[in-house]
């Protein structure tokens, strides 16, 4: 049937859905304007299904159409054709359309228009677009009611199954990263399928979605500084994959990414931990994150034992949630990993523990360059230790503008230590001796007046 014959049908009230077993309308308008865009762009859409209903009283025969499945697709049909809404326009609705540069760089003539300002040419276009269409003519309400219920009851596709056909190179990305077996350059990588054991060829995208979450909490924190924890909820992926439809693999950042996957995953060995889980890959990609750029590379090594102590720590602490005073593994970790789990906040809670602890565990670290004294991660420990404020003048501070201070001087036989440290200001930064020692008197008072 051509959308014009449709449209009229239901104009006419022909055309209708049987509110018995029929959801209402469900669809919002930037749904229905991308299928009319689907409609101008000549792409097929799905078959319609129809019940034609005859029904005769008093000598009088009227005759219907009730929609089996496809309600959602004919409303928006005939809300255009009747001049219910404009069409995205892909360049100036970029953020709304989210359509891929290939259709953003093409002419769109009907961008912005309502039916109305379409030219004569694109509404025939319209009307004349032909949609299959099949006509179901039974007497018994039962037949049609059993192929309602079949033809949705097919599984749904899931969110990143849906995200695995979107246009772009960063769905190429996870898809090498994820996995998708059935595909041979798809095998997925080695932290994901041996470190983790998962299996992306049967968890229906829930290895590629990790990768992709974990990708894009990386990308975030290597823009926008260590501090920043993003969502990774659906709709945070969804908006990073359309936001990235030319992202390039081959960049200096992608390939730093690999790199630490590449590196986690000699590391972390099957078998060898207890089983890891989502949030596990998460914090141990930021924490390798961390380190990769300032210390020498010896904490590799301590690695998989200081991740044993804290999986163990864990472990013991969620058996003490119901006590009057839980572990602080458990209140300050683990009840952050089931309640918003997917929420930047919530992460940052998480990490924030996570790092102190696997500092720890760490030690001892050593810095490539010792001329910068403390790395980043030290740097990200006192930062919220101090909860984000400079110890000489007690401002608020952001992450970017954080250098750390030896409270007892580096050249006198300071150590380079937590204990030793004060995250403070660049331009508050102790330059003299007397800056310096008015810091260390301030922090001393403090200290006296705690005790």
């Amino acid at each position: 049937m051509t959308v014009g014959d449709l449209v009229e049908l239901h104009k006419a009230q022909m055309l209708k859905a049987n509110p018995e077993y029929q959801r209402g309308i469900v669809w919002n308008s930037t749904q229905k304007k991308k299928l009319i865009d689907s409609v101008l762009r000549g792409y097929p859409l799905p078959r319609i299904y129809l019940h034609h209903v005859s029904t005769s009283i008093a000598g009088m025969t009227s005759e219907r159409l009730e929609v089996i499945d496809g309600q959602q697709r004919i409303i928006a049909l005939s809300d255009f054709a009747q001049g219910a809404f404009k069409l995205l326009d892909p360049v100036q609705d970029a953020e709304v359309a989210k359509f891929p540069t290939f259709i953003r760089e093409q002419v769109c003539p009907w961008a912005n228009c309502n039916f109305d300002g379409l030219s004569e040419d694109l509404k025939t276009r319209f009307l004349k677009s032909t949609i299959p269409v099949a006509k179901i003519e039974t007497d018994d309400a039962n037949d049609v009611r059993d192929l309602f219920v079949r033809l949705q009851g097919g599984v749904p596709l899931s969110a990143q199954e849906r995200r695995d056909a979107l246009p772009g190179d960063f769905t190429d990305f996870i898809l090498r990263l994820g996995g998708k077996p059935e595909i041979p350059r798809y095998p997925g990588h080695d932290f994901f399928v041996r470190s983790l054991g998962m299996k992306p060829g049967q968890d229906r995208g829930k290895t590629r979605q990790l990768a992709a979450q974990i990708a894009v909490l990386y990308f975030n924190r290597r823009v926008k500084g260590a501090d920043s924890y993003c969502d990774i909820n659906a709709a945070a992926v969804d908006d990073f994959y359309y936001q990235n439809l030319d992202f390039n693999t081959e960049s200096e950042i992608a390939s730093r990414f690999i790199a630490i996957l590449d590196k986690l995953g000699q590391l972390i060995r099957p078998g060898q931990h207890a089983k890891l889980r989502g949030h596990d890959a998460i914090h141990l990609v930021m924490l390798a994150d961390a380190l990769w750029d300032d210390y020498v590379r010896s904490w590799e090594e301590r690695l998989p034992t200081a991740l044993d102590k804290f999986l163990s720590a864990v472990a013991e602490g969620n058996l003490t949630k119901t006590d009057t005073i839980p572990s602080e593994y458990w209140s300050r970790y683990a009840q952050w990993t089931r309640v918003n789990s997917d929420r930047g906040d919530t992460i940052g809670l998480r990490h924030r523990f996570y790092q102190e602890k696997m500092l720890d565990s760490l030690q001892p670290l050593t810095l490539k360059d010792p001329i910068r004294l403390y790395g980043e991660v030290e740097r990200s420990v006192l930062f919220y230790r101090q909860e984000k404020k400079c110890l000489v003048c007690d401002g608020v501070m952001v992450f970017s503008d954080v250098e750390v201070h030896h409270v007892e001087e580096h050249s006198k036989g300071g150590q380079t230590t937590l204990e030793n440290g004060a995250a403070v200001h660049k331009k508050c930064h102790p330059k003299s001796d007397a800056e310096t020692k008015a810091l260390s008197i301030k922090l001393s008072n403090a200290s006296a007046h705690k005790a």
